[in-house]
């Protein structure tokens, strides 16, 4: 799938599900300035989107995306670390073509900006996980997960318990399959559910 039809897809489901947060449109293409290196597809992303401060997926898949303007700043606590002497340094921990582009309660999706289609990653404190092989399925795989989640579940997707309905993951675990092979479906349902 192309990059720009999974961003028109995550647009629409973005502004059709009625709690979400802010805004995420698709622009033409506009030239953009790199805070950090972003690589070919970072930068595609970026050119092509506009997104609000406050662009959140609301839900079970809660997700803050970040625009370009605080892209360098999400960078600390993942690239960039403090030394014993309150110096930022490079984290050895960290793979430098990752760029953090959201977060979820505190955790990490970065894509990887060496690969050619921009492998999307969860990083969960020192964990990580490979959600997606390119950045287009990762969103149109939230593009229909957010469908589900608020048009099918009025965002009712948990128990009296707290725990996810069984039906809600299994509908999420069968279109990550689909989209993104059986890594993927492990990757996206250990980085949103586990």
């Amino acid at each position: 799938m192309e990059l720009d039809t999974a961003l028109h897809n995550f647009a629409s489901a973005f502004a059709a599900a009625p709690d979400n947060v802010g805004a995420f449109q698709v622009r033409a293409p506009r030239p953009v300035a790199e805070p950090v290196a972003l690589g070919a597809v970072l930068r595609d992303y970026y050119a092509r989107v506009l997104l609000s401060d406050d662009a959140m997926v609301a839900g079970a898949l809660q997700l803050d995306l970040y625009t370009l303007e605080v892209l360098e700043a999400r960078q600390h606590g993942w690239r960039w670390v403090r030394g014993k002497g309150g110096a930022l340094t490079e984290s050895r921990h960290w793979d430098k073509h990752r760029i953090v582009i959201g977060e979820r309660n505190g955790d990490a999706i970065a894509v990887d900006s060496s690969t050619p289609g921009g492998a999307v990653y969860g990083h969960i404190g020192s964990y990580s996980c490979m959600i997606a092989a390119d950045l287009a399925s990762f969103f149109q795989l939230m593009a229909e997960a957010m469908v589900v989640e608020a048009h099918t579940y009025d965002y009712e997707v948990y128990d009296d318990d707290d725990n996810p309905l069984p039906a809600f993951l299994d509908q999420l675990r069968a279109i990550a399959r689909r989209l993104l092979g059986p890594d993927g479906e492990a990757g996206f349902m250990t980085f949103f559910f586990d």
